[in-house]
């Protein structure tokens, strides 16, 4: 009896935060699954787990699972798994799904098992690998390998954006606050740039929602700007801004709190809170305050 063999590469969800798993064992002696003696049988075992706590509609969708299995003498077999064959991949990332499927090789020789999701952009989403002792003729094999995803998932989160300004130390005056043109930067580049849609600005004492998918697990410098129309004010330049860095492993769902300033016309401080959150996602709730002037 051969033991198990059992990888597991960790990385950020963002998404992702997919879980893929092989599982099997190894057993020596009987007879092959397809009845022939000089040949042995790998029987594969996909477990997918599903993205958690995710609610976004424009999540990563799964497009195939590409097997390639080859052996220390270059015999090779490829596979694609799709919505569409027996066993199916579902493309749906959020539910968990089981894909099972036995492959014949040749014996006597050990073999590599190389292991790729990709998705609807042809982005690669898991990847890794995993090599079997010496398989003999009539063996039945099992190999055990988890890949985590090379994304998280990252939902920017403006909370309860205000309708006025005021000022902190001189009465209950208050200006008229518009908000037209949020944006999310991933470590100085712009990943989600939106104007309110339908117009002219964003609900007031609502919360906005900017989403992206593809943020690679580690650290990354994460910057919240919100725009907006005042006056004289060049809307080139944002009323609110705030930078934090962030580092998410793969499959893990983090929040965190940001503080964003004002930086618009006048002195004074403000802020608008932001959380990171949730997956290999990353949920920003930026809240901005409306007494800022002093």
């Amino acid at each position: 009896m051969f033991g198990s063999l059992t990888f597991k590469k960790l990385g950020v969800t963002a998404l992702l935060a997919t879980g893929l798993n092989f599982i099997g064992c190894m057993e020596q002696g009987g007879v092959a699954s397809n009845g022939n003696p000089q040949t042995t049988a790998l029987h594969m075992r996909v477990g997918v787990d599903p993205v958690r706590e995710l609610a976004k509609t424009n999540t990563i969708s799964l497009a195939k699972l590409i097997v390639v299995l080859t052996s220390n003498t270059l015999d090779t077999i490829r596979d694609t798994i799709t919505s569409g064959t027996t066993p199916a991949l579902s493309a749906t990332s959020t539910a968990a799904q089981t894909i099972v499927k036995n492959y014949t090789l040749k014996p006597l020789r050990t073999w590599k098992l190389v292991a790729t999701t990709k998705d609807t952009k042809d982005s690669v989403i898991h990847r890794d690998s995993a090599t079997t002792s010496i398989l003999y003729a009539a063996d039945t094999a099992n190999i055990s390998l988890s890949l985590s995803s090379r994304f998280s998932m990252y939902d920017a989160k403006f909370l309860t954006l205000p309708d006025s300004i005021s000022s902190s130390v001189s009465g209950t005056y208050k200006q008229v606050l518009n908000l037209n043109r949020l944006v999310l930067k991933v470590d100085g580049v712009t990943k989600v740039d939106s104007t309110v849609n339908p117009g002219p600005y964003f609900t007031k004492l609502a919360t906005a929602v900017l989403s992206y998918d593809y943020v690679t697990a580690g650290s990354h410098s994460i910057q919240l700007l919100a725009y907006g129309p005042m006056y004289s004010w060049n809307v080139a330049n944002p009323l609110f801004s705030g930078t934090q860095t962030i580092n998410v492993g793969a499959g893990n769902d983090s929040t965190v709190a940001m503080t964003l300033s004002w930086v618009g016309p006048t002195t004074g401080t403000g802020h608008l809170s932001a959380v990171i959150g949730k997956v290999g996602k990353v949920t920003v709730n930026g809240t901005l305050p409306g007494t800022i002037i002093p």
